[in-house]
C-alpha cells in the first residue's frame, strides 16, 4: 500500500503554516436544516477572510438576550475559501446557546467570533491512507476533512464511517453519496446503533465493535485515523482500533466542545473544610458561593473539582469561551490571544489558563 501513495496528489507539507487565531466579523448566508435538530450556519467572512485547516475550530460571540455567549464550534466547511465558514450544530436539549442558535440566528445576522483552534487537522498528516470517522455531531470535522479532500482533487485511499442512533439523524446523506461518486478512492459506510422500529435500514446497527470495524476496514491498523464524537464513543472506537492493531500515534482525536470541559469530582460542601490541606488551599467566591480550591491548577479545573462546569473549547487561552470577571483578587494567566488587550483592562480572564495567586472573587462574564 506504501507504493500506491507515490500517485496521489501532494498534501501540504507535513510542517504546514501554523494559523493563528485572529477576529472574524461574520454575516450569516444561508442556514440549511440538516436533520430534525441539527442546522448548518453558512457566514460570509467580512474582515478579510478566515483561512482555517479541516478539522479545526472557531468561537462564536453569540448576541443572546442574556448577554454575549462564547461557544466553540468545529468548522465543517473546507477552509479552501476564506471569506466562506460554515459550523453544524445540534441544538442540545441542555444547550441555551444552540437553541438559542437554531431560533434566533436569521440570514443577514452578523456575529463576531475568533479563530480558528486546534492541531486536530489531516493537513499535517500527508500521502497517508486515511480512516474518518465520527459519532452524532461528532461527524462534523469528519466532513470538513472530505470536502478539503474533494474540492483539491485529492486522490487519497480514505474511508469514512458515520454513525448516529437513528437513521435520521445521519448527516449530509445526499452530499456524500455525490462525493462518493467523484472520488473512485473513497469508501463509506453508515452505521444506526437505535434505528427505530420497523424501519427499513441495511447499513450496520449497534454500536461499533471490533468485529464491525474489522468487516469494514480490514487494514485498519495501517490508516492514520481521526476520531470525534462523545467520550464513550472515542473510547471504544480507541479500544477496538488498538486490538486491530493500530499504533497510538496514528489514532488522533477531536479536544473542542463536549471534550472540553473537565472532569467533574464529587461536589465541596460550601464553607467546609474540603479535605485535611484546607491549609494550603485558596478560597475563591465563585456566583455567590464560597469553595476551597486546589492551588496550581487552572481555574477551570479546579472549580470542576467542586461541581462547578464553565464552557471550554481550546483549553489554550485561545477561543475566549471560558471568560470570567474578576471581581477582586489576582490570577496568573497565561492566555494566547483569547482576549483583548481591552478586555483585559477591564478585569476578564480565562478560566482554562488562569490560576489563583491568593484569594479571588470571580464571576460567569454574562
Amino acid at each position: 500500500m506504501g507504493d500506491a501513495q507515490t500517485a496521489f496528489l501532494p498534501f501540504p507539507k507535513p510542517a504546514v503554516p501554523v494559523l493563528k487565531a485572529s477576529l472574524l466579523s461574520l454575516q450569516l448566508a444561508n442556514r440549511v436544516q440538516e436533520t430534525q435538530d441539527t442546522v448548518s450556519f453558512h457566514f460570509n467572512v467580512l474582515n478579510g477572510g478566515c483561512k482555517h485547516y479541516p478539522g479545526q475550530a472557531v468561537a462564536l460571540n453569540l448576541p443572546m438576550d442574556t448577554g454575549v455567549a462564547t461557544r466553540t464550534f468545529t468548522v465543517s466547511s473546507d477552509g479552501l475559501s476564506a471569506d466562506k465558514l460554515s459550523v453544524t450544530v445540534k441544538a442540545a436539549d441542555t444547550g441555551y446557546a444552540t437553541k438559542w442558535m437554531h431560533q434566533a440566528l436569521d440570514i443577514g445576522d452578523r456575529i463576531d467570533a475568533r479563530g480558528p483552534f486546534g492541531h486536530f487537522t489531516l493537513a499535517h498528516h500527508p500521502n497517508q491512507p486515511l480512516l474518518l470517522i465520527g459519532g452524532g455531531s461528532g461527524f462534523t470535522p469528519m466532513m470538513s476533512m472530505l470536502r478539503w479532500l474533494h474540492g483539491r482533487g485529492e486522490t487519497t485511499d480514505v474511508v469514512v464511517i458515520q454513525c448516529a442512533r437513528r437513521v435520521g439523524d445521519l448527516l449530509f446523506r445526499d452530499e456524500l453519496q455525490k462525493i462518493a461518486a467523484e472520488m473512485p478512492n473513497l469508501t463509506l459506510f453508515d452505521v444506526a446503533t437505535q434505528p427505530d422500529v420497523g424501519e427499513a435500514w441495511s447499513g450496520y446497527r449497534g454500536r461499533v465493535t471490533r468485529s464491525m470495524i474489522r468487516a469494514m476496514v480490514p487494514d485498519s491498523s495501517h490508516r492514520t485515523t481521526f476520531c470525534c464524537g462523545p467520550e464513550g464513543f472515542m473510547e471504544q472506537v480507541s479500544r477496538a482500533l488498538k486490538a486491530e492493531g493500530l499504533s497510538a500515534q496514528n489514532f488522533h482525536t477531536e479536544t473542542f466542545g463536549g471534550a472540553g470541559t473537565q472532569p467533574v469530582a464529587t461536589p465541596t460542601a460550601v464553607d467546609k473544610t474540603v479535605s485535611d490541606d484546607t491549609a494550603q488551599r485558596i478560597p475563591v467566591t465563585f456566583r455567590g458561593t464560597r469553595f476551597d480550591l486546589q492551588p496550581d491548577i487552572p481555574l477551570s479545573t479546579a472549580l470542576a473539582a467542586v461541581g462547578q462546569r464553565i464552557p471550554t473549547g481550546c483549553g489554550q487561552g485561545q477561543c475566549g469561551t471560558c471568560r470570567l470577571k474578576l471581581v477582586e483578587g489576582d490570577v496568573d494567566m497565561q492566555q494566547d490571544g483569547g482576549l483583548s488587550p481591552r478586555e483585559v483592562n477591564q478585569g476578564f480572564i480565562l478560566a482554562c489558563c488562569s490560576t489563583a495567586k491568593g484569594a479571588l472573587v470571580i464571576e460567569d462574564s454574562v
